[in-house]
């Protein structure tokens, strides 16, 4: 195996080189100052300088070279497709850059049981294109995809235009290999008993564990896709649209937003093919087989024609390119700009879009003197929205009104019961918001996983949590909870608590799709509730109706714990170690700020603490 150790000798410190000899048989080790300082920067240049990065030779090194890392103390940072937009990966001079990019073989495509098993530096496209042939696709389609990696997809628990129908990277991954910092490997499955660990490995940013290979579930190739746009005079209208086609029962494959100031700020830059008198447009597609798409853009087409300005139809992939290219264009049109730029993620629930628009644009206004424009795009669909603020680099108050703009976007995207980031992650760039987002107790239970799962804080060090703080409580009990689950021997107390408090309102918010209700609610309430309102969740059983809810979630397995697994959006709990109140969650459809806290309420007993009020997804009846 190649090696620069004379190099490592001559310029890293006594332990860096240690490390070095140590695992010179397991990967390839370089020490180019350049190689090194280009594979530590993300695809938007944010990033450090390693120490030295090395190449494992295989997937089944990772563990070894996890387990002398430990033993000579030495941080590791794991490196993907380094498409992400969060500054997720920092490499710095005590530190190794661990590049996964070379494990990218595909292990196994089962077209009968449509699964697949990966290596983690699989490429999103890649996997695409050799599943194209079987009629088959890996349902995350992020616009980075032929850049990203599947393990990436994973820990950014990536989502993309078409996850209003299919559902975020959780949704599609089947088990997971994980390497833990100090060597040991462990396998993650969505069928185990007891908590959701893998759903706290998915969106954990690469601090937990070092996904060696992935079982991830298939999907059918749609055999129809029909494109539809429509232009709006108003936020509010366009909203009020997506919600009444939501409410007819059909299920759009994609739902994406651009407004008024992005659709004029990018036709400086090519021409997006849109109308430029629109306040808000909207891009919808429907899929399926041939007399589905019929059924569905019927509707579709209906609804907008009586509420939109200006509606278009594209059926054939010529058309449909072209109605497409203005938004998906948007990416490379910012780089290509010459222009500064900042890519947002916020999510708010679906319905609170045009608030967070005219948030903004206010916010634009008032910082003009700085920036250029904000442009509002993203997934309409689940209200995941990427403002993208663009100004000069010559300009002297742009550093500060950037700061101050994204500030004042992320605070008005919490006041309208969002989150500080959808899918793009929190990394090192959103550190800051995590102590807005989450209360002290929230922070402090997310730490007690990390320490949990990275006891000596050695896997992608400063990435996620902020500081500590004096107002972090003890959260040791819960810490020693986690610890038992990721050990494979939790067994809660007897008589442990389920649920907390009296609550048993039950509340359906439709145009957002998402149901609120008190975890003392019956099975029997809410599915009379559901009735009432013409809508399903798939997390309600129709069996046992005498269990409070509180007590399926927290008790449920197989089938049960199935449904839940997928239609949970959030939780409020107690925090074992004093019982604390906490929220981990919301009624957002996407949300990766923080470590999944919730899934380890799932199956636990209590362990954890107790289940107060729980949010989940609900679907229109057809």
């Amino acid at each position: 195996m190649s090696s620069d150790t004379a190099h490592v000798t001559g310029s890293g410190s006594a332990t860096i080189v240690g490390f070095a000899d140590a695992v010179s048989a397991l990967a390839e080790i370089v020490t180019d100052g350049a190689v090194l300082t280009d594979r530590g920067h993300d695809f938007w240049g944010v990033g450090g300088t390693a120490e030295l990065m090395l190449r494992p030779t295989g997937r089944d090194e990772i563990a070894a070279i996890m387990r002398i890392a430990a033993e000579h103390g030495v941080a590791v940072v794991p490196r993907g497709g380094a498409s992400n937009c969060s500054g997720g990966m920092m490499p710095a001079a005590d530190r190794v850059l661990l590049d996964l990019s070379g494990l990218d073989r595909i292990l196994d495509i089962d077209v009968e049981n449509r699964r697949a098993r990966v290596e983690p530096g699989v490429v999103n496209s890649d996997l695409q294109t050799a599943l194209a042939p079987h009629g088959l696709c890996f349902s995350p389609d992020p616009v980075s995809a032929h850049l990203a990696t599947v393990g990436g997809n994973i820990i950014e628990n990536a989502g993309g235009p078409h996850a209003l129908k299919y559902g975020v990277t959780y949704n599609h991954i089947l088990s997971v290999d994980v390497v833990l910092p100090d060597g040991t490997t462990v396998t993650f499955s969505a069928d185990d008993d007891g908590p959701d660990l893998l759903g706290v490995i998915i969106g954990s940013e690469g601090t937990l564990g070092i996904v060696t290979e992935a079982t991830v579930a298939l999907r059918p190739v749609a055999e129809v896709t029909h494109s539809l746009m429509g232009a709006f005079a108003t936020a509010r209208e366009a909203a009020d649209t997506i919600a009444a086609i939501i409410a007819t029962g059909v299920v759009p494959s994609a739902v994406e937003w651009l407004d008024r100031a992005g659709i004029a700020g990018l036709q400086q830059f090519y021409d997006t093919g849109y109308p430029l008198d629109a306040d808000s447009i909207v891009l919808i597609d429907v899929d399926g087989t041939a007399a589905e798409v019929a059924r569905d853009q019927a509707i579709v087409e209906r609804v907008l024609r009586e509420r939109a300005t200006e509606v278009r139809v594209a059926e054939d992939e010529h058309d449909r390119a072209a109605l497409w290219y203005g938004r998906l264009h948007a990416p490379d049109s910012v780089v290509q700009s010459g222009k500064g730029f900042f890519i947002g993620d916020v999510t708010v629930p679906r319905d609170r879009i045009p608030e967070m628009q005219e948030a903004i644009q206010a916010t634009a206004e008032r910082h003009s003197d700085g920036l250029l424009f904000i442009a509002v795009c993203g997934h309409a669909g689940d209200g995941d929205l990427h403002p993208t603020t663009f100004y000069d680099k010559d300009n002297p108050l742009a550093g500060a009104a950037l700061e101050a703009a994204n500030n004042e976007i992320i605070a008005a995207a919490l006041a309208l019961g969002g989150t500080i980031t959808g899918e793009h992650g929190v990394g090192t760039e959103k550190i800051p918001f995590m102590t807005k987002r989450f209360t002290p107790v929230e922070i402090a239970a997310q730490r007690s996983i990390k320490a949990a799962f990275d006891p000596a804080g050695l896997l992608n060090p400063g990435i996620m949590l902020p500081e500590r703080t004096g107002d972090e409580p003890d959260t040791s009990g819960f810490g020693a909870a986690v610890r038992a689950a990721l050990a494979g021997g939790l067994t809660p107390q007897p008589g442990a608590a389920l649920t907390a408090g009296d609550d048993s309102d039950i509340a359906v918010n439709l145009g957002n799709l998402s149901l609120v209700v008190g975890a003392k609610a019956t099975v029997a309430q809410v599915n009379r509730y559901l009735d009432q309102q013409g809508v399903t969740c798939a997390a309600i059983p129709g069996t046992g109706v005498d269990r409070t809810i509180g007590e399926v979630v927290a008790t449920a397995t197989g089938d049960e714990r199935a449904h839940i697994r997928h239609a949970l959006l959030g939780a409020d709990v107690t925090v074992l170690d004093g019982q604390a109140p906490a929220r981990f969650g919301a009624e957002t459809m996407k949300d990766v700020a923080g470590y999944d806290t919730k899934r380890l309420y799932i199956s636990a007993h209590g362990a954890f603490g107790a289940l107060t009020r729980l949010i989940f997804k609900v679907s229109v009846k057809v």
